[in-house]
């Protein structure tokens, strides 16, 4: 084995290895825990929200009891 061959093996040894010990090594297991979490906490909710019974909304009561009074808009002033 040459030292060219050597040299170029610990430099994959060392490129394997997780960068746990810096600052950005961190950083980015907590950007990506972070990014697990909000993911879990959408299809939780997801999950919840079919599960659950559904009830009207004010708006969408609101909607179906809409009357028309018969009565024209006013008119636009010119």
């Amino acid at each position: 084995m040459s030292t060219a061959e050597i040299a170029d093996n610990k430099w994959e040894v060392e490129a394997t290895k997780a960068p746990v010990a810096t600052i950005p090594g961190l950083a980015q297991i907590l950007l990506f825990t972070g990014f697990v979490l909000l993911f879990g906490y959408i299809l939780a909710m997801s999950v919840v929200a079919i599960i659950t019974p559904k009830k009207e909304s004010s708006l969408g009561e609101a909607y179906k009891n809409m009357k028309v009074d018969g009565s024209q808009p006013a008119a636009p002033a010119p």
